[in-house]
C-alpha cells in the first residue's frame, strides 16, 4: 500500500526504457557570443538563458523517466476510484492555475489511471520504493522527486507499497 492508502504491486521497470525516454530531452545548442578581443564568435556556456534551459531539461528528463516508472511500474490493484473522489479537486486546482490537465485525455481509460497514480496515489514517500524497484539509486529518485515543483519534503517509509 502507498503512504496515500492506495493499493498497488510494484513491477521493476526496463533500464533501457527509462534511458530511452530520457534521451528524447535534448539540450540546446551551447550560444554564442562575439570576443571582441579576439574579433570571432566564441561558446558561451555560462549564457543565463542557456543555464535555465539546462536547469529545464534536467527536470523533463527526470519527469520522462519518473512518467516510464509509474507507467510500467505501478499497477493498481483497485479500479481508479471514482471521479468523484479525486477528479474535483484536481478540476479545483486547474481553475486557480496550479494545475493543468493539458496534454492529458481523461477520457482514456489508461491516461485517466496515469493521472490517477501521478497526481494522486503517489506520495513524496512512495518515490523512493518505486525507484528501488525499478533498478534506480536513492540519489536518482531524490533528483527526480526534487525536480517537480511543490513537492513537501517527507521521511521515506519503505514499507508503505506492497511489492506483489
Amino acid at each position: 500500500m502507498l503512504s496515500t492508502g492506495v493499493r498497488v504491486r510494484l513491477r521493476p521497470v526496463p533500464a533501457w526504457l527509462v534511458q530511452e525516454a530520457q534521451s528524447r530531452v535534448e539540450d540546446p545548442p551551447v550560444p554564442n557570443w562575439h570576443n571582441p578581443d579576439k574579433d570571432r564568435e566564441e561558446p558561451n556556456p555560462n549564457d543565463p538563458g542557456y543555464l535555465a534551459a539546462l536547469q529545464k531539461n534536467q527536470a523533463r528528463r527526470a519527469e520522462a523517466a519518473t512518467d516510464v516508472m509509474m507507467l510500467f511500474g505501478v499497477e493498481l490493484v483497485d479500479a481508479v476510484p471514482p471521479d468523484e473522489t479525486w477528479l474535483p479537486k484536481l478540476r479545483f486546482l486547474e481553475k486557480r492555475g496550479a494545475f493543468s490537465f493539458d496534454g492529458y485525455d481523461l477520457a482514456d481509460p489508461l491516461e485517466r489511471a496515469f493521472v490517477f497514480v501521478k497526481f494522486i496515489a503517489m506520495g513524496s514517500g512512495d518515490w523512493a520504493l518505486l525507484g528501488a524497484v525499478a533498478g534506480l539509486s536513492g540519489e536518482d529518485v531524490d533528483r527526480a522527486v526534487r525536480s517537480f515543483r511543490g513537492q513537501p519534503e517527507r521521511g521515506t517509509d519503505h514499507r508503505s507499497a506492497d511489492k506483489e
